[in-house]
């Protein structure tokens, strides 16, 4: 198709630029996307699209994202609520930058590692997407969203900017959309101490909880909202070419560290009584100081009540009754040593054995997640 020159293109597919037309702050003249991509056309030009588009008679990108570019600052902190433009101004200020580190914090969306997963990565622009930032390290979290995991996620955060904040280049942190409500703000903002950015730049004003910090107000580019059901595709996709090539890896658990879950983490105690109150095969049950496992060859029927009475009698507060093949299909992350690897999809796990989907070939610690994907869709899990 013929775009004049003045406008922008919006457009997701295959697409091949014949002309001058800049994208997202660089000179792409062939590239694939997922997402929608504004071309924005500086002159004349012939553009060939297999997808979707749209056609804009004017620049998408604000004029505020320009004078970020030119703005002295180090680090940068993203803030934004959802679908409000996050990544898009950190892939632009990446290909204007052309030399600097961006720090993915968005468990939900990730780009640079995969839903679940922080991560971060180097690029001297000239991309479309932080996906095709190569990882350097993540952060494996389990969740998609920070919701009643924040410990867990400022833990990673903690530990990731600990890498990065002396590397020589300029930081750019992308976020999750979660602003809204007190614990997101106290969540956002429990993120910016860690980080200590020269800049805030926002999506969403100047907020009161963010008066103490240098804040830059952005406006939002033309964003084509996501639902619910798109957004689960894109991670689906995500999962899907971070599996492509995987094997089932079988290994000893005595070989490897199994680590967020108190599964194997107790002492093993007497079965007898256990499986008289529930009336199923009790394979093993084993106890903590706050945590009792009971591991059953078929799902008993149980009443709160007898879990209420099991709590009393065994003095925990967590008590976790399950069959190995509930676990079938949950998220691990992988990592050897303090290197993050990726995720892999637990097939199969028995009392000395664990088998694991993965394209990562030796690792040496499995952390579990609370996610299932079984190929087509994500379930919540409820893990020991």
């Amino acid at each position: 198709m013929r775009v004049e020159k003045g406008k922008t293109l919006i457009a997701r597919g295959e697409l091949r630029i014949e002309g001058d037309a800049e994208v997202l702050g660089c000179n792409i003249k062939s590239f694939r996307s997922d997402k929608y991509v504004p071309i924005y056309c500086k002159s004349d030009c012939d553009i060939h699209v297999d997808g979707d588009y749209i056609v804009v008679d004017r620049d998408t990108i604000p004029d505020s994202w320009k004078k970020l570019v030119k703005k002295d600052w180090e680090t940068l902190f993203i803030y934004g609520g959802v679908d409000s433009g996050k990544s898009t101004l950190a892939t632009y200020l990446a290909n204007k930058i052309k030399d600097c580190y961006i720090l993915d914090l968005d468990i939900g969306q990730s780009d640079i590692a995969h839903p679940t997963a922080m991560g971060y990565g180097y690029t001297k622009g000239n991309i479309v997407s932080l996906s095709e930032i190569e990882m350097i390290n993540g952060f494996f979290v389990g969740v998609l969203s920070p919701t009643g995991r924040e410990a867990r996620c400022l833990r990673g955060v903690e530990r990731l900017w600990k890498e990065i904040k002396n590397l020589d280049a300029k930081k750019i942190i992308d976020t999750t959309g979660w602003i809204r409500g007190k614990r997101a703000k106290e969540y956002k903002l429990a993120k910016i101490e860690i980080i200590q950015p020269d800049l805030i730049a926002s999506f969403e004003g100047t907020p009161t909880f963010l008066e103490d910090y240098e804040v830059f107000e952005v406006e939002r580019g033309f964003v084509i909202e996501r639902n619910r059901n798109e957004r689960m595709k894109t991670r689906i996709s995500n999962y899907r070419l971070w599996l492509e090539n995987a094997e089932t890896i079988e290994l000893r658990l005595s070989d490897i560290m199994i680590k967020n879950t108190n599964l194997f983490k107790g002492k093993r105690i007497v079965k007898d009584f256990i499986q008289d109150v529930l009336g199923v095969e009790v394979l093993f049950v084993e106890r903590g100081d706050d945590f009792l496992n009971v591991c059953v060859a078929e799902k008993p029927l149980i009443t709160s009540e007898i879990v209420k009475s099991l709590k009393e009698l065994y003095n925990v507060d967590e008590i976790c009754i399950f069959k190995f093949e509930d676990l079938k299909d949950l998220l691990v992350g992988l990592y050897k040593g303090n290197r993050y690897l990726g995720f892999g999809i637990l097939k199969e796990i028995d009392e000395e054995k664990i088998k694991i989907l993965t394209k990562a070939k030796d690792f040496d610690r499995v952390e579990f997640g609370e996610i299932k994907f079984n190929g087509e869709k994500e379930l919540i899990a409820r893990i020991p």
